[in-house]
């Protein structure tokens, strides 16, 4: 029996890290999406999206209230294994209102459209929507 001499190849090793770490790097963060060369993330003022996408074709408005103090949940458990969540029930509590903003932006046939969900000014959420069209 004949053995063979094993040989290291230190530079397969670097080129794969390489390639992952490029990869890694073109991936941008979750809710994001580009305008033109310009990436809009979660937490981005609606001024930066204005400035960078232009104007959106659709605009909705409203406003939701949240609970401006929350008090964590109480779990109960009974008779059998049953386990019930209860809330507490408390008078000091706080409501805020969240202007809420959706902007839809087309950015034509070839690409996907974009739903951006404002909250108080800044980005929440956006959305992808479908193929747009032409104006």
């Amino acid at each position: 029996m004949r053995l063979r001499k094993v040989t290291r190849r230190p530079w397969r090793q670097l080129l794969l890290v390489a390639t992952c770490g490029l990869l890694l790097l073109a991936t941008g963060p979750a809710f994001a999406f580009r305008c033109g060369l310009k990436l809009v993330a979660t937490g981005d003022h609606y001024s930066k999206v204005l400035k960078h996408c232009g104007e959106p074709i659709g605009v909705q408005e409203r406003r939701i209230y949240g609970e401006g103090r929350t008090r964590p949940r109480v779990l109960l458990e009974g008779p059998n294994g049953l386990r019930v969540e209860r809330e507490v029930l408390a008078y000091d509590r706080s409501y805020v209102e969240i202007e809420v903003e959706e902007w839809t932006y087309n950015f034509g046939p070839r690409r996907l459209m974009q739903l951006v969900r404002f909250e108080n000014g800044f980005v929440a959420e956006t959305e992808e929507l479908g193929y747009g069209f032409r104006p």
